[in-house]
């Protein structure tokens, strides 16, 4: 009777270490994929606020405005002069001295 229970035991206790075992590599598992999900969640967390932040809209609206400015001298400068010459003179200028006007009229690090 004592080798039967031994033998039970061994048996009890070879199951409870599988199951430990088992439950361990689950948790393993569970734990990264917990990590990848986290993961893949900042990075798209980032990446909105990268392209939505609270500016986001402000810029777009500026953006458009200037847009128009440009849009509309163009057309202004075709209706006076009819040159395709003219136009894209003052294309290639909007080019060069975008930027700088641009810096002068929206910058906000300076106000």
């Amino acid at each position: 009777m004592s080798k039967q229970r031994a033998l039970a035991r061994a048996e009890r206790e070879a199951a409870a270490k599988r199951r430990a075992d088992a439950a361990r590599a689950g948790q393993r598992k569970r734990s990264a994929a917990q990590r990848r999900r986290e993961r893949r969640t900042l990075t798209w967390r980032r990446l909105r606020l990268w392209q939505h932040g609270p500016s986001f809209q402000r810029r777009r609206e500026t953006l458009g405005a200037l847009f128009t400015l440009v849009m509309a001298t163009l057309l202004l400068v075709f209706l006076f002069t009819g040159s395709l010459t003219y136009i894209v003179v003052t294309a290639l200028v909007f080019v060069v001295a975008g930027p700088v006007l641009v810096l002068i009229f929206f910058d906000r690090r300076r106000r």
